[in-house]
C-alpha cells in the first residue's frame, strides 16, 4: 500500500503544480495592468515544466514503476511473388530484418532457412524461425493464387506479374502488438492493410476493383489477421529476450532469489530523497 501511496502523491502533487503554474501566469497577466508594472517578468514557463516533467519521470522510474521503453525491437519481413519463375529459381523469397539488421533469408522451394548477421547468430533456433516462415509462406500461397487471378482481369496488358509486400510488427500500447502490411504490384501500385479496420486500402479510385477483390476474400483477411493479431506477438517476444544483449547492455547480476519487501521497506530511501528535492525546488521556485 505504501508504493502506490506515494506514487500517487507524488503525480498529484505535480499535477497541482502545474495547475498552480497556469493561476500563477494568469494572476500575472491581471496585475500588469497595475502594480506590476515595476516587478521583473515571470520566468520563462517552457523550460520550469520540462525540468518538472523530467524530475517527475525520474520519481517513477525511482517508485518502481515502468517508463515506455524507447529502443523495442521492430521485426520487418519484406517478400516477394513471382508466380511463374524461371527454371530453378524460387516463387517466393523472404527476408527477415529486425530493427534494420537482415537476420534470415528464405526461397520458397524446397531451401532451409539461413540465420544470417548478428541477430541470425544470437536467434540461433532454426527450428522457431522454420515454423514461422511456414506461416508466411502458407500466406504467399494465399497471395500467389490472389495474383494469378487478377492478371486475366486487372492487368491484362502485363506480360509478367510479380508481387512485392512488407510486414512490419512492432510493440504497441498496453503490451499489445501491431502490424502493418504494403502489398506492391508489379512495384508500382500499392495497396495497405489496416488491421484494425480489417480492410485494404488504395491510392488510386481507378483500383477500387482490386481493392474490392481484396476486401471479399475472407481466407485472405483471416490470415492476415491471424498473423497480426496472434504470431506478430509470439515473434516479438522470442527476439526480446536477447534484445538488451545485441543493444550492448547486460543485466546486473544478482541473487536468484529476490525477497519480497515488507511495508516498512516497500518505499527505497532513494523515492523519498528525490520526492524532497523536488517540493525543495517547486518552493524555490514559487
Amino acid at each position: 500500500m505504501a508504493l502506490p501511496a506515494a506514487t500517487n502523491f507524488g503525480i498529484g502533487f505535480l499535477a497541482l503544480f502545474v495547475m498552480s503554474l497556469g493561476t500563477w501566469g494568469a494572476r500575472g497577466g491581471g496585475l500588469s495592468m497595475g502594480l506590476t508594472a515595476h516587478l521583473p517578468p515571470p520566468p520563462p514557463m517552457a523550460p520550469l515544466l520540462g525540468t518538472i516533467f523530467a524530475l517527475g519521470l525520474l520519481f517513477l522510474q525511482t517508485a518502481g514503476l515502468p517508463v515506455p521503453r524507447a529502443n523495442a525491437p521492430i521485426l520487418c519481413y519484406n517478400f516477394s511473388i513471382t508466380p511463374r519463375p524461371s527454371l530453378g529459381q524460387p516463387w517466393c523469397d523472404i527476408q527477415g530484418i529486425i530493427s534494420g539488421n537482415t537476420f534470415l533469408r528464405y526461397g520458397c522451394g524446397g531451401e532451409k532457412v539461413k540465420l544470417i548477421g548478428p541477430w541470425g547468430t544470437k536467434l540461433n533456433d532454426t527450428e522457431f524461425w522454420e515454423r514461422q516462415t511456414e506461416t508466411l509462406k502458407d500466406l504467399l500461397e494465399e497471395l500467389k493464387k490472389k495474383l494469378l487471378d487478377m492478371k486475366a482481369e486487372d492487368f491484362p496488358h502485363s506480360d509478367s506479374i510479380s508481387l512485392q509486400g512488407r510486414m512490419v510488427c512492432k510493440p504497441g500500447d498496453n503490451g499489445r502488438t501491431s502490424a502493418s502490411w504494403e502489398l506492391h504490384i508489379n512495384k508500382q501500385k500499392t495497396y495497405s492493410f489496416n488491421s484494425e479496420s480489417k480492410k485494404w486500402t488504395v491510392p488510386h479510385p481507378k483500383d477500387q476493383l482490386v481493392k474490392t477483390t481484396l476486401n471479399s476474400d475472407r481466407d485472405l483477411t483471416s490470415s492476415l489477421m491471424k498473423i497480426s493479431d496472434g504470431d506478430c506477438k509470439k515473434w516479438l517476444e522470442q527476439i526480446s529476450v536477447h534484445c538488451d544483449e545485441m543493444l550492448g547492455t547486460t543485466a546486473l547480476p544478482g541473487p536468484q532469489h529476490v525477497p519480497v519487501p515488507s511495508r516498512a521497506t516497500a518505499i527505497r530511501p532513494t523515492t523519498w530523497v528525490l520526492l524532497g528535492i523536488l517540493i525543495c525546488f517547486i518552493i524555490i521556485v514559487i
